[in-house]
């Protein structure tokens, strides 16, 4: 084996642990922002979804008061949805932010 081929070989191992690596750090923060549905408590499922209900129930008497959608609305029911598995909401943010 060359010295060319040796290093090429070492380079590839290490890409390989170096990607390997990525991805344990990228799922330990991920498992540190979201939590699993079987985490949840049949009490916490019931506090998000009345959460949940309400705010949709706001947005949708404000459409019928003004009618129109507020983007702020809009935007507001998306975090408030996509934050439902979030185990820590600042850990959660940071983590889908990192996404991208």
């Amino acid at each position: 084996m060359t010295e060319v081929e040796k290093l090429e070989k070492e380079l590839q191992e290490a890409k390989l642990k170096l990607e390997q690596a990525r991805e344990k750090e990228k799922h330990s923060a991920r498992n540190l922002a979201i939590k699993d549905l079987s985490e949840f408590t049949d009490e916490e499922k019931i506090e998000k979804f009345d959460a949940l209900y309400e705010s949709a129930m706001y947005s949708i008497k404000e459409v019928e008061r003004t009618g129109f959608v507020n983007e702020y609305d809009e935007h507001y029911s998306w975090e408030d949805l996509i934050t439902i598995p979030a185990r820590d909401k600042d850990k959660f943010w940071k983590y889908y932010n990192s996404l991208t």
